[in-house]
């Protein structure tokens, strides 16, 4: 049998009957047809540029203080309200979910989000299909090494459990990170936890599947996951429903529930691509000591060699939610038994 380490050939591929299909639920696998036809070896491909998948995180760190401050200023002062603009959108809410926000994107800061340095821009967009027309936009200029924005999300608590859902595109035109497989979109993270999806995928066009990266040191999840200790866990439930398609609106729903501890192996993590199960861990390590931050960042920090056309995301509606007050009994996370859709689809 082979494992997940060993570097594979494309004879075993054709025998396993993954090379000219992607049906595989084994997405690493699926993958390797992509490497294997550019001419990667395996090994090349489970360990290239890794340095690259954790550039970036001390960025992230430098504005987690002001971002808990502006947190608790809401929270004492009552500067923001959270109203749930997009009922019937998010179908794979717990049930019983408390909203702590919704953001339909008319600003960042009336939404008590973090803009960290001001690089975010509110456009009109008539084909977002939640709350047009207005829609955050970060920005990765052409012949620029560095770019994006990265706004800022704090619960006023500490949480056991957060769910996640927002309305997300590309620009067509957007090529992905040339030095690694790994282009971070937005964290659900706390204290001494940093974990991330990822749009997975090479460069120039993919194909990209939304995957998870617990992107923390000291933790151990390789009785589950890929990489080193297991820093990556592909999509393992409807693999190809996973696929992220470049210029087209998504919706990305995340539930994370924080395991007891760093090594106990109880922690859960579900996410979904346009309402579809895609990934499903549940003896996950992840988040002992807690949630309480989403983040959205790039973290196209200089890194990168300057990029030849424009990239771009855009997040039409943004919403967060504790289920059941952070202490959910609802088991497993999942909608309502008849969730009820008012006027609002997404595709």
């Amino acid at each position: 049998m082979v494992g997940p380490f060993e570097p594979l050939q494309a004879p075993i591929l054709l025998e396993l009957g993954l090379v000219s299909s992607c049906t595989s639920t084994n997405l690493w696998l699926c993958s390797l047809d992509r490497a294997l036809q550019d001419g990667m070896t395996t090994t090349n491909f489970l360990t290239a540029n890794k340095r690259t998948f954790m550039d970036g995180n001390a960025t992230l760190h430098a504005s987690k203080r002001l971002a808990t401050t502006v947190a608790a200023l809401a929270l004492t002062f009552g500067l923001f309200t959270t109203q749930t603009q997009a009922a019937g959108v998010w179908t794979n809410e717990p049930a019983g979910a408390s909203v702590v926000m919704d953001c339909p994107f008319n600003s960042v800061g009336g939404c008590g989000i973090l803009d960290a340095y001001s690089s975010s821009q509110i456009v009109s967009d008539g084909s977002a299909p939640v709350s047009p027309s207005n829609v955050v936009k970060s920005t990765f200029s052409a012949g620029n090494s560095s770019g994006g924005m990265q706004l800022n999300y704090v619960t006023p608590q500490v949480q056991t459990e957060m769910y996640v859902g927002l309305i997300w595109r590309t620009n067509p035109e957007f090529q992905g990170n040339p030095g690694s497989w790994s282009n971070k979109m937005f964290f659900m993270r706390g204290p001494g936890s940093n974990g991330l999806l990822l749009m997975y995928g090479p460069t120039n066009g993919g194909p990209y599947y939304a995957t998870f990266g617990h992107n923390t040191g000291g933790l151990d999840n390789s009785h589950v996951c890929q990489m080193d200790l297991g820093l990556i866990c592909p999509p393992n439930v409807n693999p190809n429903a996973a696929q992220l398609r470049r210029g087209v609106w998504t919706k990305l729903e995340m539930y994370v529930k924080k395991s007891t501890t760093n090594t106990s192996r109880d922690g859960i993590l579900r996410w979904w691509v346009n309402g579809v199960l895609v990934g499903n861990y549940t003896t996950l390590n992840y988040a002992g000591g807690g949630l309480n931050e989403w983040v959205w960042a790039e973290a196209w920090d200089g890194t990168f060699n300057p990029n030849h056309v424009e990239w771009n995301h855009f997040i039409d509606h943004l919403h967060v939610s504790i289920p059941n007050g952070g202490s959910s009994t609802d088991q497993p996370a999942g909608p309502p038994a008849s969730p009820s859709i008012r006027g609002v689809t997404t595709p």
